[in-house]
């Protein structure tokens, strides 16, 4: 109550005023909504009306404005659900009362950049309202829809400003905090109290309450930032888990954001994709005077895109050729190798013949690779399931005896590394790479060529021809 009282004293009272008893417009889609419901009036129950409101922060502050103004008697309670207060009003009067309110992207007809940005607001205060509710449902809070319409409310101040800016050149500059504004227009208490600065007594509700919305305020400037990682160490504490686990929570949210709701935001979905697994990137600094260093950086980026590539490229059933295409990409450009050669299975033959090459000469041998598999060699035990082999001077002098008739001629004499491709439980070919003319092969190379080699596996098994 003290924050509360000081914060009061600071307020930009002439704003406060202004927007005392203002009307809120709605969304255009708030009101298609609400004409469909009227015409099912007897049929919806509170709560379906209260799905389609609390889509709308405006909406949704102007029916707890409404309701916490009127006139209360000694036994009237504060209303901070729009459950609540569909109850009181009933279900046809609330449309009855709110399809009246002007709408949104009328109000600013004219102005699409302040429509788009209050758009992105919109689907901000959304996030943070799911993700809120989220996190206090794992404390077991008694009243999650204070958490969720608090989160939702908590942008209202900045809509407003942009609102404000180009309907109403009288109006004073600026803005004030939520809660002030929220005790101007007489909203619950409870409301109020979890958009406030915690202070040092505060409650857990109130510390996870203000530690996801700052979450969610810097997710949306870049999971990188320095705050991030404190805001989740906050949050798991009060939750008494894991940073780790905070993180995976927060992750699936963003997905699920992404995937189920309205585009409207003003930026693609898969900003909000999960990072790759490993360290979370240094701020961008000036070129360091080593080279070599920057290499290393750039190398790691690269395969880290090509790899996530080919992996998104399975997912959405991308063509065979593409999948190959990308495959040699993350050879080449993420792993450095000189040459590649894909060796499928020939129907109705039993051999493996080079159908894709990269890096190689046109008159170079191994563009005939040609290899039965009738007699037993290293490459027929390559086929036998998925499975890989990295060949190099330690284990050369056992595995060169294993290795086809006449293949060496083909392929010369470098280091490489091979694995079978398997599209299901279906052999269809080989892999092969090697750093010929370049550094030689290390353990993270080969580790790197396997996980590629299984991603193209995977890729080539979710093609919808392969499925059918």
């Amino acid at each position: 109550m003290e924050n509360l009282a000081q914060t009061a004293a600071k307020s930009n009272v002439a704003w406060l005023a202004y927007w005392a008893r203002r009307g809120l417009p709605i969304l255009q889609s708030s009101k298609e909504q609400l004409l469909v419901a009227l015409r099912r009036a007897d049929r919806l129950h509170p709560s379906d009306l209260a799905d389609i409101v609390l889509k709308d922060p405006l909406l949704t502050a102007q029916a707890l404005r409404y309701i916490n103004q009127r006139q209360k008697n000694s036994l009237s309670a504060d209303i901070t659900t729009i459950n609540g207060i569909v109850m009181l009003m009933g279900v046809a009067p609330f449309i009855e009362h709110f399809i009246k309110m002007p709408i949104l992207e009328e109000v600013l007809q004219g102005h699409p950049r302040s429509i788009a940005r209050i758009h992105k607001l919109i689907g901000d205060s959304r996030f943070m309202a799911k993700m809120a509710r989220e996190f206090a449902g794992e404390r077991y809070d008694a009243h999650l829809d204070e958490i969720f319409i608090s989160a939702l409310l908590s942008r209202i101040p900045e809509l407003l400003e942009l609102l404000a800016h180009d309907t109403d050149a009288t109006a004073p500059h600026g803005r004030d905090h939520a809660h002030a504004l929220f005790a101007a227009w007489s909203l619950p208490h409870a409301l109020s109290v979890l958009l406030a600065e915690p202070e040092a007594d505060a409650l857990p509700r109130q510390l996870l309450q203000h530690a996801t919305l700052r979450l969610a305020t810097m997710l949306d400037r870049g999971w990188w930032q320095p705050e991030v990682a404190k805001l989740l160490q906050q949050m798991a504490e009060v939750l008494n888990t894991s940073v780790d686990d905070v993180w995976q929570r927060t992750n699936r949210l963003m997905l699920f954001y992404a995937r189920n709701e309205p585009q409207k935001q003003g930026w693609p979905a898969a900003r909000w994709l999960p990072m790759l697994p490993g360290e979370w990137p240094l701020p961008v600094a000036p070129t360091p005077a080593v080279a070599a260093v920057a290499e290393i950086k750039v190398e790691k980026d690269i395969l880290a895109e090509r790899m996530q590539a080919l992996h998104l490229a399975g997912a959405q059933g991308a063509p065979a050729n593409q999948i190959m295409t990308l495959a040699v990409r993350a050879l080449a450009e993420g792993l450095g190798m000189q040459r590649i050669l894909f060796a499928l299975l020939v129907a109705g033959e039993n051999a493996i013949k080079a159908r894709f090459a990269h890096g190689l000469d046109a008159a170079d041998p191994a563009r005939q690779l040609h290899i039965k598999l009738d007699e037993p060699h290293l490459l027929t035990r390559l086929m036998l399931k998925q499975q890989s082999i990295w060949f190099n001077p330690s284990n050369a002098a056992s595995l060169e005896p294993m290795l086809p008739v006449g293949f060496r001629k083909q392929v010369g004499h470098n280091d490489f590394c091979a694995m079978s491709i398997f599209v299901g439980d279906k052999a269809v070919g080989i892999i092969y790479a090697d750093r010929q003319g370049g550094d030689s092969l290390t353990e993270t190379h080969y580790q790197h060529f396997k996980q590629i080699g299984l991603l193209t596996s995977r890729a080539l098994s979710h093609h919808p021809a392969q499925s059918r």
